[in-house]
């Protein structure tokens, strides 16, 4: 138990009753006025209020009921043996060398064997709503297993583009991919972090195999055009303010419903049974007044509704304004707030994916229009100006640092990328480097045999 938590739960023990009693006035009066000022500004605050922001497709026209199909066929399935790419722990090699005579066709097995969930998920994705049966009312006990299985089909999308690919074709791979980028938009609609984190990752798989298309299969102007329509639909520059708005009904259902009961001690343990403070705590919770944890609350309350402040800025500058409430949480927290540092340090990155899905969306949609400069001028444009009026109506911002997005090219092809997390140009460096991937963006690399 940490020494602060000691040294508080001693002095709160010996307070005088009225003390006490005082205490809990003001803390409730100030907590009541940070739940009424999210009611006032008409965001939810319980999770049924949350439940009633996730829409009801037209009937029909549920993109659910193929997915739920697709998933229930995916686990009847037996496991792939020997670790394919993307879908397990194999690897694909690098997008400007040929696959492998024994990768490709265990691929082409594998997609074989999965054809009918491949069919599903294509119906799946030609459907623009989407909502699952999900239990609001549960908090942070809601079952969620759609997510996963949403990435494990995302992942058996990018092999069908890959083997359609180096089949060379190139036009009918973009069925694949933007099958693919659909996997991710099931879930907009979801105002939770976890799936929005989700979509993030069900984009950057898709995405990566753009990579392998554009670079080995020639597309054609009609198909980049496609792609880049696709890109540009989802590459939501307000990604993150419905993930922050549920967040924040999520920790409030902690507090209310875990935290702030009689019987905290054996609640709150519960809850988080697998840290380390709060579970050598628990017996000693119940005995700490109800006022402690509404202070608790309310320092919560404050960040949550910075970040969502912060969400809601003009782009780019939300995301680099939520970035910097992340910096300044250890700062903010007191240390003997314990609830509130185990929930809010974890939101710390969340910025960071919003940053990263509008840089992969934005560097591969203005790479492809570079390629359609290029079938029409035969030559790489020289900078990303070039592109604009014909090809882009503006060049994209950098999510990161708000200045136009970077370009490189030459003989083996091009990147158009963000400088990344850490601020700075690496000149282009988007594969992972050290554990890290410095700059955030598209390669487009010609086929070697090429040359």
């Amino acid at each position: 138990m940490p020494i602060l938590f000691q040294m508080l739960l001693a002095s709160v023990v010996s307070m005088p009753l009225a003390l006490l009693q005082g205490w809990d006035a003001v803390a409730t009066a100030q907590l009541n006025l940070r739940l009424k000022a999210i009611r006032d500004a008409g965001d939810p605050v319980t999770m049924a209020e949350l439940a009633k922001t996730y829409p009801d497709p037209p009937p029909g026209k549920n993109a659910a009921e193929f997915f739920n199909a697709a998933f229930k066929v995916m686990e009847a399935q037996r496991e792939a043996p020997g670790g394919l790419p993307i879908v397990d722990a194999g690897q694909l090699p690098d997008i400007a060398v040929e696959l492998p005579p024994a990768m490709r066709k265990a691929i082409q097995a594998y997609l074989k064997e999965n054809a009918e969930v491949i069919e599903l998920l294509h119906k799946a994705a030609a459907l623009d709503d989407c909502k699952f049966d999900l239990d609001f009312t549960k908090g942070p006990g809601m079952l969620l297993p759609h997510l996963s299985k949403l990435r494990q089909a995302g992942r058996l999308l990018a092999l069908e583009a890959v083997e359609r690919i180096e089949s060379g074709k190139a036009d009918h791979a973009v069925e694949s991919l933007i099958a693919g980028l659909r996997m991710g938009e099931a879930v907009r609609r979801e105002p939770l972090l976890i799936s929005t984190l989700v979509r993030v990752a069900c984009d950057s798989i898709a995405i990566g195999q753009m990579e392998r298309w554009a670079s080995r299969g020639r597309p054609s102007v009609q198909a980049l055009e496609r792609v880049e329509a696709a890109l540009a639909a989802v590459a939501d520059r307000r990604i993150i303010e419905s993930a922050m708005v549920g967040e924040r009904c999520f920790g409030i259902d902690i507090y209310e419903n875990y935290v702030l009961k009689p019987n905290r001690g054996e609640m709150v343990g519960q809850l988080f049974g697998g840290g380390d403070a709060l579970p050598l705590a628990a017996p000693l919770l119940r005995i700490v007044p109800a006022a402690y944890f509404k202070s608790d609350m309310t320092c919560y309350l404050e960040i949550m509704n910075d970040y969502v402040v912060a969400s809601r800025k003009p782009y780019p500058e939300r995301f680099i304004a939520g970035a910097r409430v992340g910096q300044q949480l250890e700062e903010r927290i007191p240390r003997f707030y314990v609830v509130a540092r185990m929930i809010v340090p974890a939101l710390s990155r969340v910025f960071s994916s919003g940053q990263q899905h509008i840089a992969r969306c934005d560097t591969a949609r203005v790479a492809l229009a570079a390629l359609r400069y290029k079938a029409k001028h035969g030559r790489l444009p020289a900078d990303l100006g070039a592109l604009v009026p014909d090809f882009l109506k503006a060049v994209p911002a950098d999510p990161f640092d708000a200045k136009p997005l970077r370009y490189k090219a030459d003989a083996d092809g091009l990147t158009v990328y963000a400088v990344g997390e850490n601020g700075k140009d690496d000149g282009g460096l988007t594969q992972a480097h050290e554990g890290k991937t410095p700059d955030v963006g598209f390669r487009v690399r010609w086929p070697k045999a090429e040359f």
